[in-house]
């Protein structure tokens, strides 16, 4: 039902951007040649066009849809790409998705607009799946009352078996402030153990917490600042921010497109 949803989603946005394109088209006279000797949007022509809308244009370049801009914006200290099209008539903000590969092109967006800094991420309290000594890092922020982080951590263990210069870095928190589940994280962190995180994961009862630590206080508020909102989070090496459940196929699809991304630099 939620795919269907996409598709539908999808394919009205490209009926949208189709008929603008279509119309920019027929006013402007691209011919043969490449839209872009035809039509040009720059940063301050895209500010004038959204002044009051956003608080500021990072970037403009043309869209993997035809007749289309991508335009990074920034609002309320967030960033996420929308579209006008070439008759800069209309603005759209939707998911755009390549029906070849079913790639989400507007996620990808996203990911690379809110990239932060892993160097800055406190790792000491961590419970590592994998090789603690692997050059891959992806910290997992995650809830042991979370389904869909249980989920995650079937997969985490699939993706580190296939891949061993991966590992991830699980930090734990509640993320709805219960009391219970903050119990059970202070339990698997003093513990050090992936056996008591698999136990909660698979909802099995767990010993009291053997010590006092802010860990998960600190996991809380770290989450707040890199604008977290819910797990399971993932942060791939490259600083990218990955919401929600992923399957071990599309995790190694996205850490093989950032060893791409960094041999092109």
């Amino acid at each position: 039902m939620i795919y269907r949803n996409v598709l539908t989603i999808a394919a009205a946005f490209f009926f949208l951007a189709f008929s603008s394109s279509s119309h920019a088209f027929m006013k402007g006279g691209c011919g043969g040649g490449e839209c872009a000797e035809c039509h040009s949007l720059t940063r301050d022509e895209a500010s004038k066009l959204l002044e009051g809308v956003v608080d500021n244009v990072l970037k403009v370049e043309q869209s993997a849809v035809g007749g289309l801009w991508a335009v990074d914006i920034e609002k309320g200290g967030k960033r996420w790409p929308v579209y006008i099209d070439f008759s800069k008539q209309f603005l759209l903000s939707g998911q755009v998705i390549r029906l070849s590969n079913k790639e989400n092109v507007t996620e990808s967006r996203l990911m690379r607009l809110n990239t932060v800094d892993v160097s800055t991420i406190p790792l000491g309290d961590a419970i590592v799946i994998g090789n603690p000594k692997a050059t891959r890092k992806i910290i997992e922020f995650s809830d042991p009352d979370c389904h869909f982080c249980a989920k995650l951590h079937g997969e985490a263990k699939k993706v580190v078996a296939r891949k061993p210069d991966v590992a991830f870095y699980v930090m734990l928190y509640s993320r709805n402030n219960n009391p219970q589940t903050v119990e059970k994280a202070l339990s698997v962190i003093c513990g050090k153990s992936k056996k008591l995180l698999d136990d909660a994961f698979n909802g099995k009862n767990l010993p009291k917490p053997t010590c006092q630590t802010p860990a998960v206080e600190e996991t809380e508020r770290l989450a707040a600042r890199l604008k977290i909102r819910g797990t399971p989070t993932m942060i791939l090496p490259d600083g990218r921010i990955v919401n929600g459940y992923r399957d071990a196929d599309t995790i190694l699809k996205l850490l093989k497109e950032n060893a791409a991304e960094a041999q092109n630099k």
